[in-house]
């Protein structure tokens, strides 16, 4: 039996990983010179979504927020929803 220990990650255009990039520098309000990160990771353990997309934004202090989907399968409201859940997560004691 063959496992592939690297399964190959979904395509991603550099229009699809600008876009996603936009959004987070318009929803956050944040100066384009301000470096984002975005990352697609794979997950091979029980319960985790088989790809993920981390997002590292480069302000004082950093934020790192992570989707459940990969780079091309984002959309707006995945991004203002992760926002959101962040946010809330910040402000819990």
């Amino acid at each position: 039996m063959f496992i592939d220990l690297f399964p190959k990650k979904p395509a991603v255009s550099a229009e699809q990983s600008q876009q996603v990039k936009d959004w987070l520098y318009e929803i956050l309000q944040i100066d384009r010179q301000t470096v984002i990160s975005l990352s697609q990771l794979q997950c091979q353990d029980s319960g985790c979504p088989p790809i993920q997309t981390a997002i590292a934004i480069m302000t004082s202090p950093h934020r790192v927020i992570r989707i459940h989907k990969a780079i091309s399968d984002i959309t707006h409201a995945d991004v203002v929803q992760a926002i959101a859940i962040q946010n809330h997560n910040l402000k819990q004691p």
